[in-house]
């Protein structure tokens, strides 16, 4: 595949995952112009449903049965976004096969330009199919001790249990606070892994704008920083999102 593949990751909850893929998404569809698809692999379940008004008839778990329909079961919900809600128990997440799980995104590769996972806390194996499909996962944490320590967990199975490429991963902290960066840089120091970037906390930023006020999403201090986050991923990793060129995994 030609196609670029995010995942936002984490082993807590509360952290922002599903905020930070809203706001990635519309950043690929609006300001790259690109067509973009969120896919919410969430069977707790996920927030995609009551967020965007989905119902368990239009989900994940039908979409893997009938791939090459699975237009029938997204919704757009902006110019070039359109979102693929997540299971509707744990038991179908489990029974997905590789095979199924690949050929689906062989379908959905032909009419997207950028698919971004939207993970739940704990792991499972279409969410580590994902990540070992994607090109760039963001591995997002809160700035307390907890939160970095059960990300450096997450690093050490992810890539000596799953052989997941340490290179993919992008550490970004959210909800930093001004006196939070020097206790960062000491924890990161023990956890010998960068920090990509920071999200400022954000007490007006809510989620639920893509619904109620798209205007305020992205006029959001959350979301100019996702904004820029992403354009200097994009940039250090030398990626040309349009089938061109993908320096990460080889794909041309």
């Amino acid at each position: 595949m030609d196609k670029l593949f995010f995942a936002i990751v984490s082993n807590k909850g509360g952290v922002g995952k599903t905020s930070a893929a809203i706001c990635f998404g519309f950043y690929f569809a609006n300001i790259l112009n690109k067509r973009t698809l969120l896919v919410e692999l969430d069977s707790s379940p996920g927030d995609f449903g009551p967020l965007f008004d989905i119902s368990d008839n239009n989900s994940l778990d039908i979409a893997i049965k009938f791939p090459e329909r699975f237009k029938n079961y997204i919704k757009s919900i902006n110019k070039n976004l359109d979102v693929l809600k997540g299971f509707s128990n744990p038991i179908n997440a489990e029974a997905v096969t590789e095979i199924e799980f690949y050929t689906l995104l062989e379908n959905i590769s032909q009419f997207y330009e950028v698919i971004i996972f939207d993970t739940q806390t704990v792991l499972n194996g279409i969410i580590i199919d994902a990540l070992k499909f994607s090109d760039i996962i963001i591995l997002l944490s809160e700035p307390t001790i907890e939160s970095l320590s059960r990300i450096a967990e997450l690093i050490s199975i992810l890539n000596n249990k799953f052989l997941i490429n340490k290179n993919k991963f992008h550490l970004v902290i959210n909800k930093k606070k001004i006196l939070d960066l020097f206790k960062i840089k000491d924890i990161t120091k023990i956890l010998n892994f960068p920090v990509r970037g920071f999200i400022s906390y954000d007490k007006n930023f809510n989620k639920n704008f893509i619904v109620l006020n798209t205007n305020k999403l992205f006029k959001s201090r959350f979301n100019n920083q996702i904004c820029k986050l992403i354009n200097n991923i994009i940039s250090s990793n030398n990626l040309i999102i349009n089938g061109e060129i993908n320096e990460l995994t080889g794909k041309a």
